[in-house]
Order: structure tokens, then sequence, then C-alpha cells
């Protein structure tokens, strides 16, 4: 049975050529009190502050039942409200949005669903690549520092999300999301290879090829 593919939770910026702001390197194992927190405020504002990006992402998913799946492919966002994001394994699928139709594109099967919300799917998801959370509404709950990975992680919520785990780099850059959902399922994605440079607005459109069957799921 396929597993529809559960689109995760943040504004995605990672690396590290990002200007100025970008060039500041933070000693990830020393920080503790005021300068994580810090870390903290500085790394989130990035976050809100990105205009737009595309990179590559990898996605694990262990299931309640023991099971286990992996993901890989590509992404990209240009705010408001655009983005693609697009499976290239284990199988081609895709969501994208010109700011005002989604559509949910899967080749193999030659169907294509136009939707106006992912809630079915994730509703943080959207919200948070859009730029619709502020970052003084997201509430910084524990901490942890990943040594081997180098990796800083935060636990954090917001209203409208399960708790989420996110992981920056020492430059401040988010470089994994981890969260359960409420069916128990753990869902890990870490991002690599990323743009900063604001993707082509003709990007997020799409057009269903001939032949394509086309369900309108809009409300």
């Amino acid at each position: 049975m396929r597993v529809r593919t559960v689109l995760f939770v943040i504004l995605l910026t990672l690396g590290a050529d990002q200007g100025a702001a970008a060039e500041r390197t933070w000693q990830l194992s020393h920080l503790s009190g005021q300068s994580l927190r810090q870390f903290f405020d500085f790394s989130v504002a990035r976050l809100a502050e990105l205009p737009g990006f595309a990179c590559r992402f990898d996605q694990q998913m262990q299931f309640a039942d023991g099971g286990g799946q992996h993901f890989s492919g590509r992404l990209a966002l240009l705010k408001p409200d655009r983005f693609r994001w697009e499976y290239v394994q284990p199988y081609a699928q895709l969501y994208v949005s010109d700011g005002r139709v989604i559509w949910h594109y899967e080749p193999d099967l030659m169907q294509a669903e136009q939707m106006n919300s992912l809630d079915a799917v994730d509703p943080s998801v959207m919200r948070l690549l859009s730029g619709h959370v502020k970052p003084s509404s997201i509430k910084l709950l524990q901490s942890r520092y990943d040594a081997d990975a180098g990796i800083q992680y935060f636990k954090v919520h917001f209203a409208g999300s399960p708790e989420v785990w996110l992981g920056f780099s020492e430059h401040g850059a988010l470089v994994a999301i981890t969260r359960d959902d409420l069916l128990g399922n753990h869902n890990r994605m870490m991002l690599s290879a990323c743009s900063f440079v604001a993707p082509d607005a003709n990007l997020f459109s799409f057009a269903p090829p001939d032949g394509v069957d086309v369900l309108d799921m809009r409300r």
C-alpha cells in the first residue's frame, strides 16, 4: 500500500551563504543560558527573513508498527504562499502551489488533485513555510546538543502544531527537523545543498499533462 508522504513543519533554511549574517559562527558546544537563547532567537529570525530558497531533502519515517520508509527529493519556496515539494524516491510525487491553487500530482498513477488546503497532510507545514507564524510565537521548550553531528536541537511549540525538534548548524541554519505525529510515527528530515536565491515564479506553476485524470478536491 502506498503511503501518502507527510510534509514537514517549518521554514527550511540551511547552508551558510546568506550574506553577512551567515558568516557568524557559533561555538555550539559552549552554548548555555543566555548565549543559547541568543542563538535560538538568531536562528529563528533567519527563518522568518528568508524570502525564498531551493534545496534537497532526505526524509526518514519510522512507523509505530515497526516499519519504515525513506523519501528524498527537492523543495523550493517563494513567499508568499508559493512552494514546490517534489519527491523523487521511492516514487515520483509532487505538491506545488502558485499561491492560489495547490496541485498534488502522481505521474505513475496519471492523476492530479486540485486542493485549496493541505490540512489532510499537515496544516502546520503550510503556515510556517508561508511565513504566517511569527518568531515571537514560537515557544522554546527544551534543548540538546548532538556533538557527533555538530547540531544544536531545540524542542519548540507554536499554536496549531505538535511539538517539534529543530536542528541548527553552527551558522544558525536549519539542517534537521524531527517530530512524532499523533499516530506515533517518527518523522525526521535532513536538508542539504540549498540555494538562497529566490526561485523564479514559473517554477510554481503546473499544468496537468495530457491524459492525466484531474480531481477537484477544493472546498
